[in-house]
């Protein structure tokens, strides 16, 4: 297997972390659906993430990434579709900070770790080798730093 682009590794290593909570997410309803105070925990844990890890991620992808890759290889089809999945993971987010208190978004839960697992998947396999074939290795640099700025600056893991 060929080794990841160097200014793709930051958003990689998010994409890994999103594959665990999908994975958790997958496994709570494995045998059935939680309890309320199970369904609460994932609710919270859902919700953490994506403040701490996605909205940060995104933002690198949606302010930095995508339109550095649409400047030098044109409209994408795949762009517009990846974006769309970030409304509506935003959208879920919103469902699930509303129905905290009587837990009834289990529905919500598990398309949210579904469509996570399958862009994730999506923006490895699909976008992330467009980049690695198709740009030219000065943007290929420049976009690497500007996602590294990005993610430095939004993420508070990072105190930024």
């Amino acid at each position: 297997m060929a080794r990841r682009h160097e200014s793709l590794i930051p958003l990689s290593h998010g994409h890994h972390r999103g594959l665990v909570l999908s994975l958790r997410v997958k496994r709570a309803f494995a045998r059935g659906s939680p309890d309320a105070e199970g369904l609460r925990e994932l609710m919270r844990a859902v919700v953490a993430f994506f403040e701490s890890d996605l909205v940060p991620h995104f933002a690198a992808e949606e302010e930095e990434l995508f339109p550095i890759m649409e400047a030098n290889l044109g409209r994408l089809a795949l762009i517009e579709e990846l974006r769309e999945e970030h409304s509506r993971f935003r959208a879920w987010v919103e469902e699930l900070r509303r129905s905290m208190e009587t837990a009834s978004s289990a529905e919500v839960l598990q398309a949210f770790g579904a469509l996570l697992h399958d862009h994730i998947r999506k923006e490895e396999r699909v976008l992330f080798p467009i980049f690695e074939q198709r740009m030219p290795p000065e943007e290929a640099r420049r976009a690497g730093e500007a996602i590294a700025r990005r993610l430095v600056v939004l993420s508070p893991r990072d105190g930024g």
